[in-house]
Order: C-alpha cells, then structure tokens, then sequence
C-alpha cells in the first residue's frame, strides 16, 4: 500500500481522508499531513522545471527565428531604402570626397617624367606608364594651360591617380600605382538642335557674346559664310540667325557640331549657308542657289584678325623709311594665330628668306599662287610638293624677317602678276545640278522654315532674357 501511495500521490490523498476520518489520534494525523506537504512540494518543484524547461525552448527557437529571418533579408531583393547610397561628388569616376585632390597646371618647359617623379614615382615607374600610353593616349599631345589632377587617398603618401582632360569630351585615368595601368574615358554625349539669333549693335563678335555663343561656333559661321559675307567690314544693324547642334556633357554645354543652317543679313540682302551632305559633292555647305558655300578661294588667311594695311604701290615702308610698293595685304593678329590656305594647291616653297622671314608659297593651278609671310612657324608636314585642302593650316602667325609686329603679309598671283585680291572677281564653283538640286532644295527649304522660326533679339532683349533663363540658347523647332 506503501508503493501505491508513492506512485499515485492524488488517489492517496483520497483514500486517506474517506478511511481515517474517524480516527482521533492527533500523531497519526500530523504525521500524514507533513507527508501530503512533502509530496506537494515536490509536485511544485516538478512544475517549476517543467516551466523553465519550457521557457528555455521557446527562448531558443525565437533566437534561431532571428537568426533564420536575417538569413532571410540578406538573400532577399534590397527595398528602395536598403539600396546602397551613391557619392554624390563623383568626378571622374571617383568619390572626389574620399581623396585628396591637388591640381598643377602645365607649362612651358614641363615634361610629364619629372613631374610624376617629383610626386614619387621612379623612372622604371614612369617608363611602365609611358609604355601602358601606346595605342590609348598620345602623351606629346598634352598641351600647355590644362590642368593634371593629382588624386590621394592617405594624405602624407604619394597619389595614387593622375587624371589629364584633353577635352570636355574625355580624360585619361593615370593609376600612379601597381600595374600602372592608362585608361582614356569617353564622356556620354548629348546633342541637341538649337539656335540663336544676334543683331550688330557694335560688332559681330559683341552680338555673338550676347547670345554667349562659343569662339568654336563664330569659327564655323565665318567658315560657312566667310566667301559671301566680307567680315571685316561689318556695319551697324547686320544681323544674323543660326541653327546647330550643342553638345551637353553632364548637363553642361561644352562644344558645338555642325551647323545646319545659317544666314547673315546686311542691308536687306540675305547670305545663306545650308548644311547638305551627298555622296560625291565635295563640299558639305551650299548658298540658296545650290552653289558651294565655301568658294574657290577665302578671303582671307586668318579667321580672327583685322587688315592692318592694304595693297598699295606707294605705300612709305615702316622700317626702311622710304615709298616702297606693298603688294600684299597685311592681317595683323597675336603670335601663334594659325594660318590657312585659301585654297587647296601645292606648297611651292616653305622657307626663310630676307626680309619675307618664314614663309610659304603655294601653287592652286594654272592661273592662281599665293604666298604667306613673316611667319613664326610652319605647320607640321608643310614642305614642298605637300598637298594642302583649302582651310588647311599651313604656318602661324609671326614678326619674323622686316616686321614691326606679328601678322601675315598676304601676296595673290594671278598669271605670275601679283594683284589686290580684294579687287578680283575669282572663279564661282559650279552649283549642283539635277536630280541631287531637286532634293537639295527640298532640303533648304525646310531649314529656311526653321530659320523663320528663330526671332531676332537686340542687345537689351537678350541680357534681359539671360536674367531670366539664364542662357541665349533656344530649341530649334522643326
């Protein structure tokens, strides 16, 4: 009965209370109710575990639910706001934030080696870079004024990246250090169609800086007009309109394309320029009439200069004192103004001679030579018997030989006699014809339309306008 009682403690209580609640004798009863505590203690010291045994389980499989769900999270498709945060100031290529960034402007006299190890490299070091050029980046081609930017991400150490912008259109990645690797970069380039319109209040080039338009667009008007338009004599109340493509990088305008269409107006008389390009016409611009907008010959051998004396044949010589002929025309620009060929021929002579000093004589054909003097230079593969294309550059501008300052002497033959180009009525290129002047003109006639779209602005309009939008330019409608 013993046993009984030890395995089934409740049934025990039981029996007790319905089999001896006669008896009277106090020990007895004492002595079963301090067993009933004993056994009531240990019951509630069986629950007390089996609880915490519970806890510690369910404690353990929550852990390892975290543990799961993370596992889950990390495998999971990012939200929006888990993506990773991009730098802001990149430049490039890099988080210009993270580095020391240092420029040194080139000049006259550097060489890229010193340079370099002067900020730490070795010669063998410099040589691996130099060899990693070949086939990306021509390293003579760096010019004097730009900028090499030195790029460090431990101050006090020597930099880890050189970047060179030989245009706005790319730069070359220089990695300063192990494999010293050369990397040149094309920018993404966007291009739009716009114009811009200009009226001579004072001069062409004031009309083109209202509209803040780019020296590389004035050249390509001049060059597409430059034969019906005589630049040098501007007058008050000319006006322009012009159609072309700008190019953005990063949102930035950096460099004009072609020109579409264009047209100066002087005295009520319109000069046209209209891009059109067909296989086997040489020339890419043509005037309203089809012609071939650049002529037989230029006016003139410089794009940014002034007539500083003419053809004159008592004209009194400025060093020698006395009346001397001046068979040229005299274009007076800065040292190092490029010159052209008016037109395409046959170097004759590229020399130094008396008081011509360098200069250069070309044959265009039977009828027609041209000379260019005082020259500080040639241009690179200008001897005799080179072929140049007309606008090609030949030399650049200098005092060298009897001159009081820097320009070019220009001298025109026409049958071994020289003469005053600006008095000749030279040959017209023949205007297309047939079936190719039919779509030409099809083509003309709606770059017009596009022309007639642009409103002329005067001075004050403009500048007001820049206030308010900021730029001159508008989107050409089509």
């Amino acid at each position: 009965m013993q046993s009984y009682f030890c395995r089934c403690p409740l049934k025990c209580l039981t029996l007790i209370l319905h089999t001896h609640t006669v008896k009277s004798d106090s020990n007895w009863s004492q002595q079963w109710l301090r067993r009933l505590k004993r056994i009531k203690a240990r019951r509630i010291l069986a629950f007390a575990a089996f609880a915490a045994l519970l806890t510690g389980v369910f404690a353990a499989s929550m852990q390892i639910s975290k543990h799961r769900q993370a596992a889950a999270l990390a495998f999971a498709a990012p939200s929006l706001d888990a993506l990773p945060v991009v730098p802001e100031n990149m430049r490039w290529g890099f988080a210009i934030d993270e580095f020391l960034h240092v420029e040194s402007e080139l000049k006259s006299g550097d060489v890229l080696g010193e340079i370099l190890m002067k900020h730490g490299l070795s010669y063998p070091q410099v040589n691996r870079i130099v060899e990693n050029c070949k086939g990306k980046f021509n390293i003579s081609s760096m010019r004097i004024g730009r900028k090499l930017n030195f790029l460090t991400q431990h101050p006090g150490l020597f930099p880890d990246y050189m970047v060179y912008e030989p245009s706005p259109y790319e730069y070359v990645v220089f990695n300063l250090k192990e494999p010293y690797s050369v990397e040149l970069v094309k920018r993404d380039v966007k291009t739009e169609i716009v114009s811009a319109s200009g009226v001579l209040e004072t001069s062409f080039w004031q009309a083109l800086m209202d509209n803040g338009l780019s020296d590389e667009l004035a050249d390509g008007m001049i060059d597409v007009l430059a034969t019906s338009v005589d630049f040098y004599h501007q007058k008050q109340g000319d006006r322009f309109k012009v159609v072309f493509e700008q190019h953005f990088v990063e949102g930035e305008a950096v460099g004009t394309g072609k020109i579409i269409a264009a047209v100066y107006e002087r005295e009520g008389k319109e000069f046209y320029a209209f891009n059109f390009e067909k296989p086997g016409e040489k020339s890419n611009y043509f005037d309203f009439d089809g012609r071939p907008a650049r002529k037989a010959f230029l006016k003139s051998p410089l794009k940014y200069s002034r007539i500083s004396s003419r053809y004159n044949l008592h004209r009194m010589h400025p060093i020698l004192g006395y009346e001397r002929a001046h068979l040229g025309t005299d274009y007076a620009a800065p040292t190092g103004t490029p010159i052209m060929s008016v037109a395409e021929g046959t170097v004759l002579e590229a020399t130094r001679k008396g008081g011509n000093g360098n200069y250069v004589k070309i044959r265009h054909d039977g009828v027609y030579q041209t000379q260019y003097l005082h020259m500080s230079g040639f241009a690179k593969g200008i001897r005799p018997g080179a072929h140049v294309a007309q606008g090609q550059t030949i030399g650049y501008v200098g005092s060298t030989g009897l001159a009081t300052g820097p320009h070019v002497c220009f001298r025109f033959w026409k049958n071994g006699r020289e003469v005053d180009h600006l008095r000749l009525n030279l040959p017209q290129p023949e205007p297309i014809k047939g079936a190719v002047l039919d779509e030409f003109k099809t083509v003309r006639d709606q770059l017009i339309q596009q022309l007639n779209n642009v409103p002329y602005h005067t001075h004050e309009e403009i500048t007001g306008q820049h206030a308010e939008a900021g730029d001159g330019l508008e989107k050409a409608e089509p």
